[in-house]
Parts: structure tokens; C-alpha cells; sequence
């Protein structure tokens, strides 16, 4: 019986992918544990580690978060296929390249405001850290561009963009 395998694999792959998100320091923690896994298996992507999990006991595929999740997709046979810290994905992009992109490119991505999901338009770039918007009718904001936003209040640039191009993963997909 897979199911609790899965739900398992489930909740791991979520976890990765949610720490991955944001630029903080889970996502710098996620890398050294990624560059851990690759590098004490000699491998140099996660499929090839998925293979070597496979020969792995599981206590000692579990002292890794990737080459334990490498370790629970073997068993479900399933490939896991993710690069998350390739430069050239939305995810791995430098806050400040994003903000560029979102400029230069006149993104539009959505944020929440009074409850409602609203386009904005990225404007410019301030020295204090923040993208200047507007939305449709005119009004400006100012969002944060690094890190990851307060709460309450509206999201980081980042967790705008990756909530509203969440399907397109590399940079040159996300454009106006």
C-alpha cells in the first residue's frame, strides 16, 4: 500500500518547495542541505540522486530532506525533476533582477487589496529597497523587494510574481 507513502512524499516535496519560495534564510538552509545531498552522493541533480537513494536504508536516506524525498520517490516510482537553484528560474533569480525584469518588462502581476485579487504595474525602483506600483485606478504602492513581506500588509514582489506566474518557472517565460 503507496498511500502513506505518498502523503508523506507529499508533505516533503510541499515543504521544499515552500521553503525554496521565499528569500530568506530556510531558502539558504534548503541549498546547503541540496549541495549536501548532491555532493555526499556524488551526484550532480536530483534524478541521479533519486537513484543512489534508492540503494540507501531508510534512517540513513532520512538524514537528508532531498535524499530522503529522492529516496521516497524511488519506492512511489515516480522521477523527481527540479533544479531549484538554477540561476535561470524565477525562484532562484536575485530579488533585484526581478524588480528589473518587472520594470523593464512591465510586468503586471496580482496582489490583494481589501480582499480583492488587483493587477499592478511595476513603476520603479527606489534606493530604500522598494518597487513603486499602481494599480488601475491610479493609486501607488510601494512593495518590498527583498526578503520575504510583513504581515499584515501586501506580499514581497517576489511572492507576488511567483503567486501570479506560478506556472511559468523560467525567467525568459515571464514577460510583457
Amino acid at each position: 500500500m503507496k498511500l502513506p507513502l505518498v502523503t508523506l512524499f507529499d508533505f516533503m516535496w510541499g515543504n521544499l518547495e515552500r521553503c525554496h519560495q521565499f528569500d530568506d534564510g530556510t531558502r539558504q538552509t534548503m541549498k546547503l542541505a541540496y549541495q549536501d545531498a548532491l555532493t555526499g552522493n556524488a551526484r550532480s541533480n536530483l534524478l541521479e540522486l533519486q537513484k543512489e537513494a534508492a540503494l540507501l536504508s531508510w534512517n540513513k536516506a532520512g538524514e537528508n530532506e532531498f535524499t530522503f524525498v529522492c529516496h521516497l520517490a524511488n519506492k512511489l516510482e515516480i522521477e523527481a525533476i527540479w533544479d531549484p537553484f538554477n540561476e535561470n528560474t524565477i525562484s532562484a533569480a536575485f530579488n533585484i533582477t526581478l524588480a528589473t525584469l518587472s520594470v523593464e518588462a512591465g510586468l503586471q502581476p496580482r496582489i490583494q487589496i481589501l480582499g480583492e485579487q488587483v493587477p499592478i504595474k511595476c513603476l520603479s525602483i527606489d534606493a530604500a529597497g522598494f518597487i513603486t506600483t499602481t494599480i488601475d485606478q491610479g493609486k501607488l504602492h510601494s512593495l518590498q523587494i527583498d526578503g520575504q513581506a510583513h504581515s499584515p500588509g501586501l506580499p514581497s514582489l517576489t511572492e507576488a510574481i511567483t503567486a501570479t506566474y506560478g506556472a511559468a518557472v523560467w525567467l525568459s517565460r515571464v514577460g510583457g
